[in-house]
């Protein structure tokens, strides 16, 4: 069964290449449309002329991020995979339920497996609400289920639940997860705090960001500590206090 697809990438070096990936690694996918900005995706999203099964996008485009051009569709009826050289918005790519992330340069493995979770039958409306739960108000933290993080051997796609803790070392984040497992990321953990925010994580310390969701008791003083739920304890430094304070305070109410 035929596979039909739109390319956005501004670059003509990348739009050949992933042209000639999927010619040759996928051959069941159909190029049908191709364009290198936000408004040609728009333009092609649109319309009635093109109809296709998946979009692979590239994220920064000469008039803006792609994100600007989804959040101006009323509804999605495609699968996405985005196909960028930075790995920094993998984070904000899954809250727009794309299927994949594929990092460039393009590996021919990384591409026939996002390649595989295409399903062209789709239900625009599911696509749809996920869409809308991202911008609506109210939506709850943890609302979107992966980031990902790329670390030597690949990208790792894990589940924000999964998280219990990032901890800095030099220009590394380990990422510590519930069922013991630690997978160290090549970024420093500045690079997590913004986006990881609006999900329910907290910077307490220049080297720590808690998942509040498995904080167990925070014990009060000069900075003070907290005793997570697997029993570590964490220090809070006294610049990062008030950063705790006020994350409890917006989801608990007054401490």
């Amino acid at each position: 069964m035929t596979t039909r697809a739109l390319i956005i990438e501004d670059e003509p070096e990348g739009l050949e290449n992933l042209k000639n990936m999927l010619r040759n690694y996928c051959p069941h996918v159909e190029v049908v449309a191709e364009g290198g900005s936000n408004a040609d995706f728009l333009k092609l999203a649109e319309g009635q002329d093109v109809r296709f099964d998946v979009a692979f996008l590239d994220i920064s485009l000469p008039d803006g991020l792609i994100f600007q051009g989804l959040q101006q569709l009323d509804e999605v009826p495609f699968d996405i995979i985005f196909v960028t050289a930075y790995d920094k918005y993998a984070l904000k790519a899954f809250e727009f339920a794309a299927i994949d992330y594929v990092t460039k340069p393009i590996e021919r493995e990384e591409l026939i497996r996002a390649v595989g979770r295409i399903k062209p039958q789709i239900n625009s409306k599911t696509r749809l609400n996920a869409l809308e739960q991202t911008y609506a108000p109210g939506a709850g933290p943890n609302a979107f289920e992966k980031i990902g993080i790329s670390a030597m051997d690949g990208v790792h796609f894990v589940r924000l639940d999964e998280i219990i803790r990032l901890e800095a070392e030099d220009n590394y984040t380990h990422f510590l997860l519930k069922g013991g497992e630690r997978i160290t990321a090549s970024r420093t953990i500045k690079g997590y705090e913004e986006n990881l925010a609006d999900y329910n994580f907290v910077r307490v310390h220049k080297k720590h960001i808690v998942n509040m969701n498995f904080m167990k008791t925070y014990f009060k003083g000069e900075g003070g500590y907290l005793v997570l739920d697997n029993g570590e304890t964490i220090e809070v430094s006294r610049r990062k206090k008030s950063n705790l304070i006020e994350a409890v305070r917006r989801t608990h109410g007054e401490v």
